[in-house]
């Protein structure tokens, strides 16, 4: 006996033991990439009379331990279901059965692959599965954008018109369904769309039924991408469904902006930007999409644009939205110097605390060396003094605790600045409010900057350096004060509580960690490497050594904290909440 028939005897005797999904999951394991042959065998045994795989994959479960994949599973029955001879009600209702019974999330789309390639393979199937789902709506309609598809792919225009009728249909859910398959239309090279099913959805459009409002969006677009001579029609359709639409109509539209951004032409944009103002912050699949799409328009569609409607969403939902929920946009927005800068100086000029936060959050993303930011001066007056020290000013408060960042904005403005009296005022929040609290960082940070500087601010920055200079040497002249000088007991009693501290912070996650439980734990008080024994394939004890290296961590600290906390505060809150005058 050939290993194919031990395989497909395997197969039968499976299914005698009701284990049949077990085998098929076992032989694809073992033999991954012969997907197909293993196809054509299940196909083989129900199209012989010898397995009834459509009953043996209706017995289709969630996922359960030890049990079969549910995703390998449904790949399997995908690649299956072309191959099957049956009636189109079995293959049907087998379909949706698994459709409506697995978890969501899997990839139950590709099921109806299977059955779009079942009814390719005889014309008269979907024109049978048509009459099947209209005589019984109820239970079958979830099938008909699949049957649209299969069927349109032999003949398109017949299908558009069964497509077209059906969208007028008394029964709502064929309705529904209808329009949504009107997506699905499998068209010839360069077709157009007829008139006729334009007016289809603009019939649909006085609908009061927000499930086939969003597919008109849907099923319009593919109008469009299919027959660029629609594009008007077509924008104001879907400009007037979403005046009308709710949720799920800007869910729809949120996907065109995300999926379709190259495609979507600047006058549907412009609309699709416009409604899509009013999602509602709870909606976080919306949110996504939205995300998504605007990144793609900081790409360089249309940065103008994106950027704009990022701004205003997120003041508008000041409350609710930061910028840690775009993600994409935040990444496309630091992986561009140019877009950084842009952003971060329209935002602090704006000074709106949503806007300096999310610059905040986009400076924190950084890893790696010091974030230096430079300012866009197309975004800033640089003639209007003011205007220049209110970033200086948002700069340092939302990046204090990052004073590298802070001090390469600050220096950055001063590049762009003529008039002396504000070079003079940013030399003096140079120093005050950063090489004052960090003399080490922030010095050696702005000497490498005076080789790049113009004559007019490099002395700026110079006497800045020279005052800075000059308190600390004073600082270092006063003798030292044995009251102010703890004694080596309270000094030993302080890193004795400090070291409690650290270790209660440090074991506190520990104890929620997934890994406490699988790993054994070891305490070294005092050593140079670590000496295990691993035992090897052949039983034997191997000795290893792993090194031990010393970790840590520095991290400048303000020194007006320790100094003068209450006048520190004060400063940051008055940056913080002062806003320029329009």
């Amino acid at each position: 006996m050939t290993d194919q028939t031990n395989r497909r005897e395997n197969l039968i005797a499976a299914s005698t033991a009701g284990r049949f999904l077990d085998e098929i999951y076992n032989i694809y394991l073992s033999e991954i990439g012969g997907d197909h042959n293993l196809a054509l065998e299940i196909a083989g045994l129900h199209n012989e009379g010898r397995v009834d795989v459509l009953s043996e994959f209706l017995n289709l479960k969630q996922d359960l331990p030890g049990g079969p994949n549910l995703s390998v599973t449904l790949h399997v029955f995908e690649k299956v279901l072309p191959l099957i001879v049956a009636p189109v009600n079995e293959i049907i209702r087998t379909v949706l059965h698994i459709n409506q019974s697995i978890v969501q999330g899997h990839s139950v789309g590709s099921i109806f692959d299977g059955y779009i390639g079942f009814c390719a393979k005889d014309s008269l199937r979907s024109q049978e599965a048509l009459v099947l789902i209209e005589a019984d709506p109820s239970q079958l309609a979830d099938i008909l954008p699949a049957t649209i598809a299969a069927g349109s792919s032999i003949d398109t225009y017949h299908y558009l018109s069964e497509a077209v009728r059906l969208s007028q249909h008394s029964e709502k859910i064929l309705r529904q369904r209808a329009i949504f398959a009107l997506s699905r239309v499998q068209w010839p090279n360069e077709a157009n769309v007829p008139d006729y099913a334009i007016t289809a959805l603009e019939v649909a459009a006085d609908e009061i039924d927000n499930v086939i409002l969003a597919s008109i969006i849907k099923s319009a677009f593919s109008f469009y991408q299919q027959d660029k001579g629609t594009q008007s029609r077509i924008t104001l359709l879907i400009g007037d469904v979403l005046e009308r639409g709710d949720d799920d109509t800007l869910h729809a539209a949120a996907a065109l902006l995300a999926f379709n951004t190259k495609e979507v032409p600047e006058p549907l944009l412009d609309i699709l930007l416009s409604q899509l103002m009013n999602v509602n912050p709870a909606n976080r699949g919306t949110i996504e999409r939205i995300d998504f799409g605007i990144a793609h328009l900081l790409n360089g569609i249309d940065v103008e644009k994106g950027l704009r409607f990022i701004e205003e969403l997120l003041l508008m939902h000041s409350k609710i939205l930061t910028i840690k929920i775009f993600k994409s946009v935040a990444h496309e927005i630091c992986q561009n110097k140019d877009l950084l800068s842009k952003v971060m100086t329209r935002w602090f000029l704006n000074g709106a605390c949503v806007l300096c936060e999310s610059i905040h959050e986009l400076g924190g993303t950084h890893l790696g060396d010091n974030l230096c930011i430079d300012i866009d001066p197309v975004e800033l007056n640089t003639m209007d003094g003011s205007q220049v020290v209110y970033v200086a000013r948002k700069a340092i408060v939302y990046f204090f605790m990052e004073p590298v960042t802070a001090a390469s904005i600050v220096i950055s403005l001063m590049r762009h600045t003529t008039d002396e009296n504000y070079l003079g005022e940013l030399g003096q929040l140079l120093f005050d409010s950063l090489l004052l609290n960090y003399p080490r960082s922030v010095i050696e940070y702005v000497k490498t900057q005076l080789a790049h500087m113009a004559e007019k601010p490099k002395e700026v920055i110079v006497k800045s350096l020279a005052s800075i200079s000059s308190y600390l040497e004073k600082l270092r002249s006063i003798p030292k004060l044995p009251a102010l000088n703890p004694s080596q007991a309270h000094q030993e009693t302080y890193q004795r509580h400090m070291s409690d501290l650290i270790a209660k912070s440090c074991n506190a996650p520990d104890r929620q960690s997934v890994f406490r439980d699988l790993f054994s734990r070891e305490t070294l008080l005092y050593g140079r490497a670590v000496v295990n024994y691993i035992q090897s394939k052949e039983g034997e004890d191997e000795r290893t050594v792993t090194q031990l290296i010393d970790l840590g961590i520095e991290r400048e600290l303000p020194r007006q904290e320790q100094l003068d906390a209450w006048q520190l505060d004060y400063m940051m809150r008055v940056f913080q909440s002062e806003s320029i005058l329009p």
